[in-house]
């Protein structure tokens, strides 16, 4: 069962006002209306140096958020039923989303909220349906593991900023979205403009081990963020935490194991995963 919160009410709102107004608005009408959604929103996740512009767009995106909206709903929805299927969640279970509409920086996310984990969808960020229904499961996915982990996350706060906790999460998401939707270049599941950033993760892989395996049990948000997030800072490309982590969690899945029985795994289970995998054992020492 869906349990969606949404923005784009309050947003349509912005429409109706002159452009003169609707910078201010912006913030003294829009974001007022769901001050808790902003609030975890500019936590991490967005910028408030984007309002101007954001406030500037309106009248273009305005006409087609609802549509936007309705078939990012669709894609919520199957990918909910698939996560059913195979065994990852109850029919009747609860997911709690925030749909809305931001200042153009990330896509998508999840965040415990009150001890629940919510995915966050930001709509101006979505263009092309295929490659966003893959989006909404990858981060339905995460929003399973998150769950099968919220036992430990109790008693290990530090646990969402471990090195390896981070690259497992995003290689599972990856791995995952591939089984249950199978068909498409693996391009499409590690979110790569192109094949070429799979052979620079490849060939980065020695300089890429040589940060993540010392610190697989490290809790260090700077160094998840260097092999996960956008960055031009590292002697590799972006996000090239997911492909390694994908190839971990693939070793795994073709050895045996289903991802249902994954999604509880530990700091200690991940790093010896990561350690025996055959493309990080040559640099386990």
């Amino acid at each position: 069962m869906l349990n969606v919160t949404s923005t784009v009410p309050a947003y349509i709102g912005l429409a109706n006002l002159d452009p003169s107004e609707r910078v201010d608005a912006w913030v003294s009408q829009y974001e007022m209306a769901h001050a808790d959604i902003f609030e975890v929103y500019y936590s991490a996740y967005g910028n408030r140096s984007g309002r101007e512009a954001a406030a500037g767009l309106v009248a273009d995106f305005a006409p087609g958020v609802v549509e936007r909206e309705a078939w990012v709903h669709t894609a919520l929805k199957a990918a909910a039923e698939d996560l059913a299927a195979h065994g990852l969640m109850d029919a009747d279970q609860s997911l709690d989303v925030v749909l809305m509409v931001g200042t153009g920086h990330s896509d998508a996310w999840v965040k415990i909220i009150h001890g629940i984990p919510v995915l966050f969808v930001a709509l101006e960020m979505l263009q092309d349906p295929e490659r966003d229904a893959l989006l909404v499961l990858h981060e339905l996915i995460h929003v399973v593991h998150v769950r099968a982990l919220l036992p430990l996350l109790a008693t290990q706060p530090a646990l969402e900023d471990h090195v390896g906790m981070r690259v497992w999460l995003e290689g599972l998401a990856v791995a995952g979205t591939r089984l249950l939707r199978p068909g498409r270049p693996d391009t499409d599941y590690l979110f790569a403009a192109e094949g070429r950033w799979v052979q620079e993760c490849q060939a980065a892989l020695p300089a890429l081990a040589a940060t993540l395996v010392p610190n697989l049990t490290a809790p260090d948000a700077a160094i998840g963020y260097s092999l996960c997030g956008v960055t031009d800072e590292h002697p590799w490309p972006s996000r090239a935490g997911y492909w390694v982590g994908d190839q971990v969690v693939r070793e795994l899945l073709e050895a045996g194991h289903d991802l249902p029985s994954l999604m509880p795994w530990g700091p200690d289970g991940v790093a010896q995963a990561f350690r025996e995998s055959r493309i990080l054992l040559p640099y386990a020492r």
